[in-house]
């Protein structure tokens, strides 16, 4: 019932924008498979964990927020949220180059000290998790920067693919599968809300299906040789611990943290530990796999816990919380799309990115919409660095694609 009712709000949104690729492809292209497909797989494989109550819980907690989302999305005006400032269209290549070298710089300091797993990015994934997160996690970001920045560019589909081409090789040697998927999801994202280019249900199919071809790739690149079929599918179902753990941490009755977990997700997680030595290791969701998986929690890994953060920190209340969030995010989606549609700036299609899932800060836990809203005002103040003439906020005074007769220099 779950499943039926995320489909059913999907296909409402996807009529609504008359595009079967739209903001909630991200997120159900990963939250498809690891809460409702892996878990079948891993309940016919080893049965059913946690109880009822569990159950039940975190799947219609799953539901209720896609539908109050698309809710949101779908009711809120067509009105363009202004951002202070003005902003050109200028220094793009130039910017998304330096964004480019600047990811390229701060990666290679983690290279030169693991250099010995150039040719296997996870074991760098896996080294470089505690005291390493300003260089993996900042060129990471820089790399995205550098794509959305060419594909707004002037130049030629040669050299567009090229800076693509090279950010997502330097993605791919950080290790992470869902890094290399995020670049999919950015080019759909600007194909679908600035090129204009609605896709329907066939076109959205086959997407669907190249996209799992190349995730199905990207498992094969890491799976050890060797393992048995009966091995291989018990790692692939370990991939929906997302609602398991959700599960584990409702029948587990862990006193309530009245928030807390949230807070230091968002907050303490920024903070480097090169400038706060005695940064806690069991803040936010970490403090869960402390009490869970101490194992995991001394071996500096953790795994994902869903819904069952919220109701570590709000008890049976955390549906209400996770709907409420829902429907502020669905309108903040909204309001974005609709300024990427009227001005079609790198800066909002890196905000509409962020709030379609897309992990552009992949630092794992957190929400950082002020971080996101701070890179699109710099991306806007730097592309106007120059410029003869400079652009309002008036959706007439649109951005001109670069395929148009017309340039955007003469844009006032």
């Amino acid at each position: 019932m779950s499943l039926l009712t995320v489909i059913a709000a999907y296909i409402h949104l996807s009529r609504f924008e008359r595009s079967y690729l739209n903001v909630l492809v991200p997120s159900l292209v990963t939250g498809v498979p690891a809460c409702y497909l892996l878990p079948l797989l891993y309940m016919r494989l080893f049965g059913i964990e946690g109880s009822t109550y569990a159950f039940v819980y975190v799947y219609a907690a799953l539901a209720a927020e896609t539908v109050a989302f698309v809710f949101a999305y779908t009711h809120t005006r067509r009105r363009t949220l202004r951002l202070p400032f003005t902003f050109s269209y200028q220094n793009f290549t130039f910017l998304g180059v330096a964004c480019l070298v600047l990811g390229v710089v701060v990666f290679s300091t983690l290279l030169l000290q693991f250099h010995e797993f150039l040719f296997d990015p996870r074991q760098i994934y896996i080294n470089t998790r505690v005291g390493f997160g300003p260089q993996f996690f900042l060129s990471s970001t820089f790399a995205y920067l550098a794509i959305i920045l060419i594909l707004f560019s002037r130049r030629s589909p040669l050299a567009k693919a090229s800076v693509i081409v090279i950010a997502s090789g330097l993605l791919l040697l950080h290790g992470s599968k869902a890094q290399m998927v995020n670049v999919i999801f950015i080019l759909i994202l600007y194909q679908v809300y600035v090129r204009g280019r609605k896709v329907g249900f066939r076109g959205a199919l086959v997407s669907a299906l190249s996209i799992g071809c190349f995730v199905f790739l990207l498992f094969a690149t890491t799976m050890r040789l060797g393992e048995s079929s009966g091995e291989v599918l018990e790692s692939i179902s370990n991939y929906s611990d997302y609602t398991r753990n959700a599960m584990l941490v409702i029948d587990s009755h862990i006193p309530l943290q009245y928030g807390r977990l949230t807070l230091e997700s968002n907050t303490i997680s920024l903070v480097p530990r090169a400038l706060m030595p005695n940064k806690p290791r069991n803040f936010g969701s970490f403090f869960l796999t402390d009490q869970l998986y101490p194992e995991w929690f001394d071996a500096d890994t953790s795994p994902a816990f869903g819904v069952g953060v919220q109701y570590a920190d709000f008890g049976a209340l955390a549906i209400v919380y996770i709907v409420l969030f829902a429907l502020f995010k669905g309108w903040l989606t909204r309001a974005f799309v609709n300024r990427l549609q009227s001005y079609k700036h790198p800066g909002d299609l890196f905000v509409v990115a962020f709030l379609c899932d897309v992990s552009v800060f992949p630092i794992g836990i957190g929400w950082f919409l002020p971080e996101a809203l701070l890179v699109a005002m710099v991306l806007r103040y730097l592309s106007k660095l120059g410029a003869n003439r400079v652009c309002l906020e008036r959706p007439s005074m649109a951005y001109v694609s670069s395929s148009s007769p017309r340039t955007a220099n003469g844009i006032s």
